[in-house]
């Protein structure tokens, strides 16, 4: 059994997560008569990709070669912290009215989890991947670094509104804002309580999933 074909019964169980996430989604533009909760559907998609690239460097004749796996793991690298940044659209309840709140929780929470559950699953078979590659131990610290990037990475996103194309179209002015954060960390002390905390929020959370995962195997 191919790679892919392991993964079917998993794309089938999310499929059937993001539909029940849309079905909110059109649930609230058609009581509402607002679309503005719309990005919550390009978000995932961006959450998607990592996955989608983890998927094709698991083809034996691509994560064999040192050169396409290397260019494949920027690409995830660069993608990833877009599947956790669907947690900060939470946000955007503060502008939801008092007898839609808790449903835009939900919307939101739905469109988040399944962000997560893609994200981890694509870090996890990106872990397997590295592990062919390097030690047990180089890749466990290439995974944990990966997951503080992606806090440095969502508060890129959510505070100073860069995205992962920028990295083609601006990455003079993206290196920028990270060596002015680097040199003076003091002056940008809520960048590094920021990164910190949704690293550490996703380290522990994936830790947790691995655990489980093990003790039910």
């Amino acid at each position: 059994m191919n790679s892919l074909q392991k993964q079917l019964p998993f794309i089938k169980g999310f499929s059937i997560a993001v539909a029940f996430s849309i079905t909110l989604l059109i649930i609230r533009v058609t009581k509402l008569d607002s679309v503005f909760f719309l990005f919550l559907i390009w978000n995932l998609f961006l959450a998607c990709i990592p996955y989608g690239i983890t998927t094709v460097l698991s083809f034996d004749r691509i994560h064999k070669n040192r050169f396409l796996f290397g260019l494949g793991f920027i690409a995830w690298l660069a993608f990833l912290p877009n599947a956790p940044y669907i947690l900060t659209d939470l946000q955007h309840i503060r502008l939801s009215s008092l007898h839609s709140v808790w449903f835009d929780v939900l919307l939101i929470l739905s469109f988040a989890i399944n962000g997560l559950i893609i994200g981890f699953a694509s870090l996890r078979t990106m872990q397997r991947l590295l592990r062919e590659h390097f030690s047990n131990k180089a890749t466990n610290f290439i995974i944990h670094l990966t997951l503080l990037l992606c806090g440095f990475g969502i508060y890129m996103g959510r505070i100073l509104r860069w995205n992962s194309w920028d990295l083609i179209q601006n990455p003079l002015h993206i290196l920028g804002d990270i060596f002015r954060r680097i040199i003076s960390p003091i002056e940008h002390i809520h960048t590094w309580v920021f990164t910190i905390g949704f690293g550490s929020f996703l380290i522990i959370t994936y830790h947790l999933i691995q655990h489980y995962h093990k003790e039910n195997n």
